[in-house]
């Protein structure tokens, strides 16, 4: 006996969050929206949750529409598309819109012996209110989960040797340095192709930066430091050295600090996303998933990163994973004291027309507590 088809019957007036995440965990084969006239005006909830839905896969219904306060509209509505697909089993999403439509949807999702469903997403419960409750949590979805509902593949970098992580740790207590750290192992020819192990001499080193010379040790980088008329001579052993001060160390520091916030589903770096076949791959420094909703980071250890460019690739990014359901942060290591103020003031004010969140180098010790904030109260709301 072949399972029946699963249609979902969900309400277009609000936050759309629950009505993806029930779409998501069902993948149904039918998906019956019910709108109020507002909703379905341009620009409002319903365009901006059809593209996503209709990634999702299945059949997507013509919206009926409905006025938001009339009950018995309401539920004459509700009826008549349950009615029209009989051999389906139903699930009634009543999470979103007015409460007169949710009354409405569950009144004849009940009498028709639908599943209803009303998802708490602030404590991650599915609450069943007629009907069978979900199997597992519809709110976990690792990375690769979230990207395939928009066939898209995301390629992250494998997790960080612990060593590394203990040099990032340090790296990012001195932002500013370690930018500078980067150019000076620039000027010694750090950042010419690898092939072999090598000297780089007449690197000028901080007090700071000679606090690192163990680290880096550890992480297999050098494996001497020698001191040489106030200047120092490393002998580079790894050839990895570049990559890692070029930016990779804060990608790293990134990562560990979505796995301390402590409640994200999963947290993935350095992934690779194919586009337009396997010649065209966005890179993308940080992903994490919170209740089946994805957060994205781009991570810039440049001397001057604030550029509109950089703002714009994290939203292009954005726009084929989820668009305005996507929280986006821009990562930089340079401290706003070290910046122009005039160009930061500006910056921020592109971000904002973005709804880009920008984390500067003075706060990269307290990036966990501001990704589990985005993550769970963002500044810029999922629309």
């Amino acid at each position: 006996m072949t399972n029946p088809p699963i249609a979902l019957l969900i309400l277009i007036g609000g936050r759309q969050t629950p009505n993806i995440l029930s779409a998501q965990y069902l993948r149904p084969h039918i998906i019956a929206p019910v709108a109020s006239r507002e909703a379905l005006q341009p620009g409002q909830a319903w365009e901006k949750v059809k593209p996503i839905l209709a990634s999702i896969g299945g059949t997507i219904l013509e919206p009926v529409q409905v006025d938001a306060f009339d009950l018995a509209a309401i539920k004459a509505a509700c009826a008549r598309i349950i009615d029209q697909h009989p051999a389906a089993h139903w699930v009634c999403n009543v999470t979103c819109a007015t409460t007169i439509m949710s009354i409405g949807a569950y009144e004849v999702g009940r009498d028709k012996g639908a599943d209803v469903w009303y998802f708490d997403t602030n404590s991650r419960r599915v609450i069943a209110l007629a009907g069978q409750p979900p199997q597992g949590d519809p709110y976990r979805l690792s990375v690769a989960e979230y990207f395939s509902i928009y066939q898209r593949q995301a390629q992250p970098a494998l997790p960080p040797p612990p060593s590394w992580l203990d040099l990032a740790r340090q790296m990012a207590q001195a932002p500013d340095e370690a930018i500078e750290f980067r150019e000076r192992l620039r000027g010694s020819g750090a950042n010419v192709g690898y092939t072999g192990p090598r000297w780089l001499n007449n690197v000028s080193m901080t007090p700071t930066m000679q606090a690192w010379l163990p680290f880096l040790k550890q992480a297999g980088f050098i494996d001497q430091a020698q001191q040489q008329n106030g200047s120092y001579s490393l002998h580079q052993t790894g050839q990895d050295l570049w990559k890692f001060v070029d930016g990779q160390w804060l990608e790293m520091f990134a990562w560990e600090a979505a796995r301390q916030a402590g409640i994200f589903d999963d947290y993935q770096y350095g992934l690779e996303i194919p586009t337009g076949g396997q010649t065209a791959i966005n890179q993308l420094d940080l992903a994490a998933t919170y209740s089946a909703s994805l957060l994205i980071a781009e991570c810039k250890t440049e001397d001057k990163p604030f550029k509109t460019a950089t703002l714009d690739k994290l939203n292009s990014i954005a726009d084929m994973v989820g668009g305005s359901f996507v929280v986006k942060l821009l990562i930089t290591a340079r401290s706003r004291q070290k910046a122009d103020p005039q160009q930061v003031a500006a910056f921020h004010d592109q971000a904002k027309a973005r709804r880009i969140v920008v984390v500067t180098g003075e706060d990269l010790l307290r990036l966990n507590e501001t990704l589990a904030k985005e993550a769970k109260n963002p500044t810029y709301p999922r629309a």
